[in-house]
């Protein structure tokens, strides 16, 4: 199975693209934007749809054509894979002789590259174990480090994981540039001079267990220092209290930390 059509044009879509013809052992034989009423007839023994999520049994049908009605386009491909990691491969309509399967980069895309597909793991979710083969071994031709094998009832668990990862870390620099403002500074200052601390907690909380590498005011039990920013934070902007107050319940019992002579350092 070494021909792929594409449906999407989205910055994962393209960026698919340009690694699958670089690959030198798959043929992109089209990628077609998922909008439109009509797509091109497909010939190709895998077919992934790129689309956003809520369109994916929409393209998929339309790409595929319908059997059942006589359409003239309609084809079967060997596998039929999208690239949302929330749903299910059931999404995807069902045929008889095609595998349906779930293949989501553990990757943000800000623009399409290719080379952001390398060295990343992938999730793979499907109730065929051929499908699964066919993953592992197309990850591994994208230059991926591995595949996370899931049932499709942890796919909502598993793509919530990935927000947390990704899309709130971003909106956590978006609560920087907010408190920023307030202090009349520069955004773009600031986090410039915050970037050795979250590059350094981020490197962190990467290679240990989060409870281990907690610092600050939350892991001393500070809470005099706590209630300070609680109070700065009302004043300032209430959402962002709320999500302080949401991290300070989420985080473990403070546990005290060994006596020192030397003086207190860092946050």
């Amino acid at each position: 199975m070494k021909t792929i059509a594409i449906i999407g044009k989205s910055k994962v879509g393209q960026s698919l693209a340009k690694a699958i013809g670089a690959s030198g052992k798959y043929s992109l034989t089209v990628i077609h934007s998922a909008r439109g009423e009509k797509y091109p007839a497909l010939s190709a023994e895998v077919v992934i749809v790129a689309s956003k999520d809520d369109k994916i049994a929409e393209v998929a049908a339309k790409a595929i054509g319908h059997a059942e009605s006589g359409h003239a386009g309609s084809f079967t491909p060997q596998i039929m894979v999208h690239l949302a990691g929330s749903l299910a491969a059931t999404a995807l309509p069902q045929r008889e002789g095609m595998m349906r399967l779930v293949l989501h980069p553990m990757q943000t895309f800000p623009k399409p590259d290719a080379a952001l597909l390398k060295g990343i793991y992938w999730m793979a979710s499907s109730d065929d174990p051929r499908a699964i083969r066919w993953a592992k071994q197309f990850v591994t031709a994208m230059g991926g480090k591995g595949v996370i094998e899931l049932p499709a009832d942890a796919l909502p668990l598993y793509h919530a994981m990935t927000v947390f990862a990704a899309n709130f870390i971003t909106l956590l620099g978006g609560a920087i540039e907010d408190i920023a403002t307030g202090l009349g500074q520069d955004p773009k200052t600031m986090k410039d001079a915050v970037r050795p601390l979250m590059e350094q907690s981020l490197s962190n909380v990467l290679q240990h267990t989060a409870t281990d590498v907690l610092t600050g005011p939350i892991r001393r039990g500070d809470f005099e220092t706590i209630r300070k920013h609680q109070a700065a934070l009302r004043k300032t902007n209430l959402k962002l209290r709320k999500i302080y107050d949401a991290f300070v319940d989420y985080a473990p019992e403070p546990v005290p930390e060994p006596r020192s002579t030397e003086p207190s350092v860092g946050t």
